[in-house]
């Protein structure tokens, strides 16, 4: 029965695999992106698209393994504390994945000494993109008081990239924000959302009416904030539509990995924590900052 079940879970992460390389490889080919050619290296792409390849194969056979682990809430959702010496983290996944997404970061984060991580599941089947763009700002708020109301990191994959980035243009979510990453984000869609399942994949499609009016949107501009991609993407197609199309970002290409392998290539992630000790000022406190009502406390 085992044996079936791991036999399964490999061939969709084969099938899957397949099928978005070749039209990743068809997509290159009719236009290309200066990245193409870097990983290339002069010679044939055709190498690079097969590492990638073996890239999605592994990191999908570990989405689909951990994906039950996502039901367990305790799991990654932390107790509140009345003050942290860093930063709370909160960790928007992709579409139709959950939690359990983050479990490599997570674990990255809390040995970085980040005390309190909060990795939030949402439906991707019940909203729309902006119902959950919605129930993402009473998120903030949670997990800003998981640390006595400090303001949060928010980082998203994929999707949640574009939540992300949507959280910033909002005020009343902005204003709960220390620093933004986002990683594989569809930003100017992507044109295999014309395959998925569900409004709401078909709604990233490439240069549609959610990523126009989301592009037209601006961000909080003192929100240090990170958009992370790789050369190799499968599931944003093309390669361009992963680049920012608004400035103030700060934009790293990684190695070429594939789209879902991101979030468990340890380099990658590795980035993003260079990003928050070095830019955004979120290097451990010796002690914990005192919260506000204290502070006014001991001044009277």
């Amino acid at each position: 029965m085992l044996l079936a079940v791991l036999t399964i879970i490999l061939g969709m992460g084969a099938l899957v695999s397949a099928v978005t390389y070749l039209l990743f490889w068809y997509e290159a080919l009719n236009s290309p992106h200066p990245s193409h050619a870097e990983v290339a290296g002069g010679g044939s792409l055709g190498r690079a698209v097969l590492m990638g390849f073996l890239s999605s194969v592994s990191s999908q056979i570990m989405a689909y393994l951990s994906y039950p682990t996502g039901f367990a809430r305790s799991l990654w959702k932390p107790k509140p504390s009345p003050s942290c010496t860093r930063p709370p983290v909160l960790l928007v996944h992709g579409l139709y994945h959950n939690a359990s997404a983050w479990y490599l970061f997570k674990w990255l984060l809390r040995r970085a000494g980040y005390e309190k991580v909060f990795c939030w599941s949402y439906n991707t089947l019940k909203y729309d993109f902006w119902q959950l763009a919605d129930q993402l700002q009473g998120i903030l708020r949670e997990a800003s008081g998981l640390c006595g109301g400090e303001q949060v990191v928010l980082m998203g994959h994929s999707m949640g990239g574009l939540l992300t980035r949507a959280a910033l243009a909002d005020p009343r979510s902005a204003e709960l924000i220390r620093a933004a990453v986002v990683m594989a984000a569809p930003n100017q869609g992507s044109k295999l959302a014309a395959l998925a399942v569900g409004s709401l994949g078909r709604s990233l499609i490439h240069q549609g009416p959610l990523v126009r009016r989301l592009n037209a949107l601006r961000p909080a501009q003192d929100v240090p904030r990170l958009n992370i991609f790789s050369p190799l993407d499968n599931m944003v197609l093309p390669t361009n539509s992963l680049e920012m199309p608004e400035p103030g970002w700060l934009e790293v290409q990684t190695a070429p990995v594939s789209h879902v392998s991101m979030l468990y290539h340890l380099p990658t992630l590795r980035l993003a924590l260079e990003f928050l000790e070095e830019t955004a000022g979120c290097a451990q406190r010796e002690e914990p900052p005192l919260r506000a009502d204290a502070q006014s406390g001991a001044a009277t």
